[in-house]
C-alpha cells in the first residue's frame, strides 16, 4: 500500500467512528440531569475519541510494518463501534422522548436508569474493549519503530515479552465476553416479553447484543493479528541477540565493546 493509500486508510478508519461517538456524546452532555450511568458512558466515548485521534500519529512506515490486515481489522473493529453508538444514539433518542430542554421526565429517567440498564453495559463493553483493542495498536506500532531504531537490550525484549502477554490477556477477555454475548442474545430471544415492554424494545435489546456480538468478534480478528505480529517481532529480537565477531586476518587479542547478546570469540587463524 502506498504512503498516500495508508493516510487515507487511517482517515477513513478513525473519522465515520469519531463522528458517531462525538455525536452520541454531545446527546449526553445536553442531557442535564443525566443519571450517573450515561455520564460514565460520556467518558468512556471521550476516551475512544482520543484514541481514535491518537491513530493519526502512527507514520507511514509503522502501518507498513503494521501491515495491511492489521489496518483491514482495525478498520471493521472502529466502523463497528462506531454504527454501534449510531444505534445506541437512535436508541436514547427514543427512550427520552418525553423530555424537554435537556431534562430527563420521571417517566424517561426510570427508563433511562433502571429498564436499559442491559443497554448501557452492552454499549461501556464495547468502548471500553475498543479502547483497549485500538490502545493496542497504537502501542504495538511504537514497538515496531523502536525494534528497528535501537539495539534489543534485555529491557527491549522485557517489554515485547509483557505487550505479548497483555495481548493474549486481551483475547481471553475477549473470548470470556463474547461466550457471555452469545448467551446474552439466546435468553433475549426465549425470554418472554417483559409488560411495558414494546417490539420495537424488544427489536433493540437483541439488536444491541447482536451488535456487541459484532464488534468483539471483530476486535478478537484484530488481536489475533497483533499477537502474530509480536510474536514474531520477539523471535526475530531474539535472533538478533546473538552476536558474532570476527577480527580478520588479525585474529589476535581481545576486543571489548557493549554487548547485550552472546559474543563468540575466536582467538587464532581460522583454517
Amino acid at each position: 500500500m502506498e504512503p498516500l493509500a495508508i493516510t487515507a486508510a487511517v482517515v477513513g478508519i478513525a473519522a465515520p467512528a469519531a463522528h458517531y461517538i462525538h455525536l452520541l456524546s454531545e446527546d449526553i452532555r445536553k442531557i442535564v440531569d443525566a443519571p450517573q450511568t450515561l455520564d460514565s458512558l460520556r467518558k468512556d466515548l471521550l476516551s475512544v475519541e482520543q484514541v481514535l485521534a491518537s491513530l493519526q500519529t502512527i507514520s507511514d512506515v509503522q502501518w507498513k510494518l503494521l501491515g495491511e490486515t492489521v489496518i483491514d481489522h482495525l478498520k471493521a473493529t472502529a466502523t463497528a463501534c462506531g454504527e454501534s453508538c449510531n444505534r445506541f444514539r437512535t436508541d436514547l433518542s427514543r427512550w427520552t422522548r418525553h423530555s424537554e430542554d435537556g431534562k430527563l421526565s420521571l417517566r424517561d429517567r426510570t427508563m433511562v436508569g433502571f429498564f436499559k440498564q442491559g443497554h448501557l453495559k452492552s454499549i461501556t463493553k464495547q468502548l471500553q474493549h475498543c479502547k483497549i483493542t485500538l490502545t493496542s495498536v497504537v502501542s504495538l506500532a511504537t514497538l515496531h519503530s523502536s525494534l528497528r531504531q535501537t539495539q534489543r537490550t534485555e529491557e527491549m525484549m522485557t517489554t515485547i515479552s509483557q505487550k505479548e502477554a497483555e495481548i493474549a490477556s486481551c483475547i481471553t477477555a475477549t473470548d470470556k465476553q463474547l461466550a457471555e454475548a452469545n448467551a446474552k442474545l439466546g435468553a433475549l430471544c426465549l425470554a418472554k416479553a417483559e409488560p411495558d415492554e414494546t417490539e420495537v424494545d424488544r427489536a433493540g435489546a437483541i439488536s444491541q447484543v447482536a451488535v456487541e456480538q459484532a464488534v468483539l468478534r471483530e476486535s478478537r480478528k484484530l488481536l489475533d493479528e497483533l499477537l502474530s505480529g509480536i510474536r514474531t517481532a520477539a523471535a526475530g529480537a531474539r535472533r538478533d541477540q546473538g552476536l558474532i565477531i570476527n577480527f580478520g586476518n588479525q585474529n589476535t587479542g581481545m576486543q571489548v565493546g557493549v554487548s547485550y547478546g552472546t559474543i563468540h570469540f575466536t582467538s587464532g587463524k581460522q583454517y
